[in-house]
């Protein structure tokens, strides 16, 4: 309960003080028909989670394949800090920590730099980056019509009837390029190094049909529960007895990976401590399961078929892959250990039948 009045007081606060700037706040500068993009300089604004990050960084490789000599910074927080270490679009990240010197910090390093363009890429009204518009001594500022769009010079549609990755790309048309005209699929370069810590990881697997199985998650809420998962492995095993499954978790998730592989004589994989270590072990999958968004747009990025767990209702579908294959399992109380083990064996079953057959 205080957790829950704790987030609707920040909420009230958040939007108290977007109408009270809304009142002394217009920004109506307008960019030039011939400004030259090739030579701006942009912060990108994406101070949010993994999944966030994946699904723009489209726009990051839209953008320099227009404009090659285009400089792309991106303000990130702890959460997603490690998402664009392997970007090649993307010159200088800045993290926000949480302590309040970080924050000043940052807005210091962003006046500096007197960038041509401040683009925000968070999808829902944020009160940083309202401040880093306001205040970051950009030309022009760039983003969503909504509720706090009074911050910004070039105001873009928010689709809400698509994928969130087309949403986001729509922020495109300011800079003249057309999202529909380009490859919006994610972009996750995988470095040498991750590379080869998933040879070793599938080292063993050589010849098998690899299922993972992601019991991670980036909230308590999203996961399944240990007898969930022993009891779905256990009955897919029966029915693919040539596939192996492999469980990948995260340190936090340590101690139940250890249990679910023991209890369905699955295969553990070594600890992913890094994203980039997780992506390149998802990249050589033959399909996925995951009740975590990240992991479904790496799949996403990789062309890898995924049975998604999510405790969203059916009707929202924004977070949905857009190119590779997937079924999704909803929960209907808002928590995913409250789904079936049949209701995600049958989906699972019927899916992995299709695409054990198909090639990739």
């Amino acid at each position: 309960m205080a957790i829950q009045f704790l987030k609707a007081l920040e909420k009230k606060i958040r939007e108290g003080t977007i109408a009270l700037l809304r009142k002394v706040v217009h920004r109506q500068r307008v960019v030039p028909s011939d400004f030259d993009f090739n030579r701006a300089k942009l912060l990108c604004l994406r101070q949010n989670q993994i999944g966030d990050t994946l699904i723009s960084t489209p726009i990051f490789s839209a953008l320099k394949q227009h404009y090659p000599n285009l400089i792309i910074d991106v303000l990130l927080d702890k959460r997603n800090a490690t998402t664009l270490d392997t970007n090649p679009n993307i010159r200088t990240r800045y993290i926000l920590k949480q302590k309040l010197i970080d924050f000043f910090k940052a807005m210091m390093a962003v006046r500096r730099e007197k960038y041509d363009f401040i683009v925000d890429l968070v999808h829902t009204p944020s009160s940083l980056s309202t401040l880093f518009c306001l205040l970051g001594n950009a030309r022009f500022t760039v983003g969503f019509e909504r509720e706090n769009d009074f911050i910004y010079d070039v105001k873009v549609p928010f689709k809400r009837e698509v994928r969130m990755l087309r949403t986001l790309a729509e922020i495109l048309t300011a800079f003249r390029i057309n999202p529909d005209d380009v490859n919006l699929r994610p972009c996750f370069p995988l470095s040498p190094s991750s590379q080869a810590f998933a040879e070793k990881v599938f080292s063993s697997l050589v010849g098998k049909k690899v299922i993972g199985v992601n019991i991670s998650a980036s909230m308590r809420l999203k996961f399944w529960g240990v007898e969930n998962f022993v009891g779905l492995i256990a009955r897919l095993k029966c029915d693919f007895p040539d596939a192996t499954f492999l469980v990948l978790y995260s340190n936090a998730y340590a101690p139940e990976a250890k249990q679910i592989a023991k209890e369905a004589n699955a295969h553990l994989c070594d600890e992913t401590k890094t994203l980039t270590d997780f992506a390149a072990v998802i990249s050589k999958l033959k399909l996925l399961i995951t009740p975590d968004s990240a992991a479904v747009h790496l799949a996403d990025a990789f062309n890898v078929p995924c049975v998604i767990l999510t405790h969203n209702p059916e009707h929202i579908t924004a977070w949905y892959p857009s190119f590779s294959e997937s079924r999704t399992v909803h929960s209907k109380t808002g928590e995913v250990s409250s789904i079936a083990v049949e209701e995600v064996y049958r989906i699972a079953e019927n899916f992995m039948r299709e695409s054990l057959t198909a090639t990739r």
